[in-house]
């Protein structure tokens, strides 16, 4: 019994019942033969369980029939052998007549392909689409064309997929080897060939798939190319990424040896401007950023966009360049530091190197002018203190607006330097009015005094 599932019969091409009945010596018209088979057919398809709908349907909606005899092979075996040779020209493209007929009686050398029976089945794939026809015949389980031909797209559009990767594999595996060896060695490099293969490896994948699996069932090629470029895409942006971060990380690196180069030299000079060496290096190393991503990507892919990798790489550009303004903060701090240590230990010196010249003789003033006494020695050293420390503020502020520094940095830089310098002002008075320290100026003007006393007297 044939057994097939039903849809309507607009929706599913038509199919031809094709029999050939042997060893006919002609007791039998073909014709009453014909008509036998015809409504042996017609009741085994009354028989048959219809879907709702179809019930009053007849086996003449979904198939086209035609009949061919051939001799008896035993009694006449060289009309047989002619006959199957003319048989065997009928398997061609045929024609339907004016009356809608499919194959007529008399039309025994007709082609028997019609348009309407076309499976879209590659001469390639025919024997596996037969066999598992013929599978499902032999399990005794409902034949099912359309799904016999999507089990055979299935099949080949794997098989094609698996024939064109392997190509892909050799453009592609060497570049992975060489990325990912990069990455364990912890020296990310850029792959200067890598925008090109990315590009040629995709297109000629999907090309070469298209080519074959094209002819097979539309729904399921377009599944396995959809699968086939999730795959593919998978590999090209892993290394897409790869490639970005060994530029990120290349190009911060760069940055931070350029800044430091330059600034180097600068400090040599004696004259540089840290914020334009810094904007400077920064707009050549997002140039050379966009260089390196722009030639890696690929037209159409999903994945070839670069914008989120920019903004990453702007922002850490940004943070190592407050980190290289603020160690060059912290220099200018310690150099202004040291200028005043050096200001406030010159000036307290003389101050209290000067104590007792203005008794005795050798200090009386030879105009009308009296000369500074110990009794305002302490407004002198805050006064000098205070100018020395405010001249060093202003150099500080000038200097850190080179730097492109914020409000904030310069307020803590200019309590640092506040800070520094009233220690620095305790310690080198901590020392001048130390017991041995005064007792030893005191001595130094008592011998000043005795040898004055000698030479007058």
């Amino acid at each position: 019994m044939l057994a097939t599932k039903l849809t309507s019969s607009r929706s599913v091409p038509r199919s031809l019942l094709y029999f050939v009945i042997r060893d006919h010596i002609g007791n039998t018209p073909l014709s009453n033969l014909r008509n036998t088979l015809l409504q042996d057919l017609g009741r085994i398809w009354s028989s048959l369980s219809k879907p709702p709908g179809l019930e009053d349907s007849k086996i003449q909606d979904y198939f086209d029939f035609a009949f061919v005899a051939l001799p008896h092979k035993i009694l006449q075996p060289e009309k047989f052998v002619s006959e199957v040779q003319k048989l065997g020209t009928r398997f061609r493209e045929g024609y339907k007549d004016s009356r809608g007929n499919a194959l007529q009686l008399d039309e025994d050398d007709s082609g028997i392909f019609l348009p309407e029976y076309h499976r879209r089945i590659p001469a390639d794939g025919f024997s596996h689409y037969a066999s598992g026809v013929w599978d499902q015949i032999v399990s005794n389980k409902d034949l099912d064309l359309p799904t016999q031909q999507e089990l055979l797209a299935q099949f080949r559009c794997d098989e094609i997929a698996r024939e064109v990767l392997v190509a892909f594999d050799e453009t592609i595996v060497p570049l992975e080897s060489r990325q990912a060896d990069a990455e364990k060695a912890g020296k990310p490099k850029v792959l200067p060939e890598l925008g090109s293969a990315l590009k040629t490896s995709r297109s000629q994948v999907l090309k070469d798939f298209e080519t074959e699996a094209s002819r097979y069932h539309k729904g399921v090629f377009a599944r396995k190319r959809e699968e086939l470029l999730e795959k593919v895409d998978g590999r090209l942006k892993a290394l897409f990424v790869g490639q970005l971060s060994a530029a990120h990380k290349a190009g911060v690196t760069h940055f931070t040896d350029a800044v430091t180069e330059t600034v180097r030299l600068g400090q040599k000079k004696g004259n540089y401007d840290f914020a334009a060496i810094v904007e400077t290096e920064k707009k050549a190393a997002l140039g050379k950023f966009d260089g390196e991503a722009r030639g890696v990507l690929v037209q159409n892919a999903p994945w070839s966009n670069y914008t989120n990798q920019l903004d990453l790489f702007t922002q850490d550009l940004d943070v190592v360049s407050a980190k290289l303004r603020q160690e060059e903060m912290r220099r200018l701090a310690s150099r202004i530091e040291r200028w005043v240590k050096t200001r406030l230990a010159e000036g307290i010196s003389l101050e209290f190197n000067s104590i007792g010249t203005g008794r005795g003789g050798s200090g009386a003033p030879g105009d009308a002018q009296k000369p500074a006494s110990e009794k305002d020695l302490w407004d002198r050293v805050w006064k000098g203190f205070t100018d020395t420390v405010e001249h060093a503020q202003g150099r500080f502020t000038e200097r850190a607006r080179g730097f492109d520094a914020t409000p904030n940095e310069v307020e803590v830089g200019l309590w640092r330097l506040l800070r520094k310098s009233w220690a620095a002002l305790r310690a080198k008075i901590e020392e001048e009015v130390m017991e041995g320290n005064i007792m030893l100026k005191l001595r130094e003007k008592y011998v000043e005094v005795i040898l004055l006393l000698d030479v007058v007297y």
